[in-house]
């Protein structure tokens, strides 16, 4: 059984800096490989492949030790404040990613919980395991984010689209994200097309803008207020980074009296 102490206590920090250290502070931990161009450059080889905390060691040696984890993750995610909860995620993405067959059927409970907070956390987890060479991840890892699709909470849905999504599952998995995209793209939920807009929002980083402006011209002509301006903030984003393409869509959008709204206001942000 594994104590947790009371959240901003010193006993609390010491335990979180003992148990669940920052995986990317110190030469010998993991650090994101898509967090920067200098760590593309410098660790993709190294992901995950650093010194994880002893109570996570030892959790793989049962099932009941991997449970009690994740009640302790759970409440630091529920109790912490911003920073203990930040070293949380990053670790559960850990977690994650060095138990995967055990910890990912408790993360789909997750998904359903009644606090948005640890819902939010099942996306956090799954942008921190993200690994770039282990496509065998990307369908499974999509399969959990569809789960959060629909969710409204603010600090759920923008873990989600603009997150998860657009920075992390895209650039990592581009032909399998996009196929899951232009599926969830025909769904009716607004909560769903926004996240599907918003994770749009990311294709410039690889390069696929153009792919991209397919569907967010069909979410475009969505009458729904809050699909529509999902649709221009994931343009404006896109055209900051490649404004080429995104630009000569948006000057066609303005001819268009179906799209013109659309596009006058992400052009105000270019």
């Amino acid at each position: 059984m594994v104590t947790v102490p009371g959240p901003g206590s010193t006993s609390f920090d010491k335990f979180l800096a003992e148990h669940y250290p920052d995986p990317r502070r110190g030469s010998g931990m993991v650090k994101r490989s898509h967090h920067s161009e200098k760590d593309q450059g410098n660790n993709n080889d190294n992901h995950h492949n650093g010194p994880i905390p002893e109570l996570i060691i030892s959790s793989r040696k049962s099932g009941e030790a991997v449970s009690e984890v994740l009640k302790s993750l759970r409440k630091i995610i529920v109790g912490g404040n911003v920073e203990t909860q930040r070293s949380a995620h990053r670790s559960l993405g850990t977690f994650l990613y060095e138990n995967f067959e055990e910890v990912y059927p408790y993360l789909q409970g997750w998904a359903e919980d009644r606090n948005p907070l640890v819902r939010k956390a099942v996306a956090m987890a799954v942008f921190e395991a993200i690994h770039p060479f282990r496509f065998d991840l990307a369908d499974p890892f999509l399969r959990l984010v569809e789960l959060l699709l629909s969710d409204k909470a603010s600090q759920v849905r923008w873990a989600v689209g603009p997150k998860v999504i657009a920075q992390g599952l895209l650039p990592a998995y581009p032909d399998d994200t996009f196929e899951y995209l232009t599926k969830w793209s025909t769904n009716h939920d607004e909560q769903v097309l926004w996240n599907v807009a918003m994770g749009l929002s990311g294709a410039a980083i690889i390069r696929r803008t153009n792919k991209a402006l397919i569907i967010l011209r069909r979410l475009a002509l969505d009458e729904r207020r809050y699909v529509w301006r999902a649709v221009a903030s994931a343009m404006w984003r896109l055209g900051r980074k490649d404004p080429t393409p995104v630009l000569a869509e948006l000057r066609r959008w303005l001819s268009d009296d179906d799209r013109a709204h659309v596009a006058r206001v992400a052009l105000q942000h270019i």
